[in-house]
C-alpha cells in the first residue's frame, strides 16, 4: 500500500474541507486478523465505493469484516447499490461504515435501511481519525485534531442517530 500525504488526509477527512471526492479508508478481516488494507478516492467515472466494490473487493473476503472510513457519508447512489446488490450478493459480509462527515445527498431513510440490514454504522471518533493518520498516512508529524472535532462528532452523530431511530 502506498501511504497518503498529510496534505490528502487533512484536505479530504477535515471537518471544515468540502473536498470534490470522497476518501476511504478500507480494512478487511479474517476473524479478527488483520488481512488487507488500502486506500484511495474516486475516479472521474466512479464513487469511491463503486471503487472498491468493483476493483477492490475479492471473492476471498466474502466471509469477512470489511470497515471502511471514509471522509463523506455514502450518497443515496452508493447505498441503494450496497442495498440491492452488494449486500445480497455477500450476506457474509460484516460491513461497518466510519464516516466523518455528512454528505448533502445522504438519505436518512437509507441510512436507516443499511442499518437495518445489520450495516454497522458509526461516526468517526478522534480516535478513528488517529487510527486512520497512524496507519494510512507517510508521516512522522502527529496528527494534529481539529479544534471543533468533538463538536463535529455530537453533531453528526446526533444526526445518525435521527437516521437510524426514524426522528428526521
Amino acid at each position: 500500500m502506498i501511504p497518503m500525504s498529510p496534505h490528502i488526509f487533512y484536505s479530504h477527512y477535515g471537518l471544515d474541507t468540502n473536498p470534490p471526492a470522497t476518501h476511504l479508508c478500507y480494512e478487511v478481516y479474517r476473524q479478527a486478523e488483520l488481512i488487507a488494507s488500502g486506500h484511495f478516492t474516486n475516479t472521474d467515472e466512479e464513487h469511491a465505493e463503486e471503487v472498491f466494490i468493483g476493483e477492490r473487493f475479492q471473492e476471498a473476503w466474502r466471509n469477512c469484516t470489511i470497515v471502511w472510513y471514509i471522509s463523506w457519508s455514502p450518497c443515496d447512489h452508493c447505498m441503494e447499490i450496497l442495498l440491492n446488490t452488494f449486500l445480497p450478493r455477500n450476506p457474509l459480509v460484516n460491513l461497518h461504515i466510519i464516516f466523518a462527515k455528512v454528505y448533502r445527498h445522504t438519505s436518512m431513510n437509507n441510512v436507516r435501511e443499511l442499518s437495518d440490514r445489520g450495516v454497522q454504522i458509526c461516526v468517526m471518533t478522534p480516535q478513528d481519525f488517529l487510527r486512520c493518520w497512524n496507519h494510512y498516512v507517510e508521516t512522522e508529524e502527529p496528527f494534529v485534531p481539529w479544534t471543533d472535532i468533538h463538536r463535529n462528532y455530537q453533531r453528526v452523530s446526533n444526526w445518525l442517530y435521527r437516521a437510524i431511530h426514524g426522528n428526521n
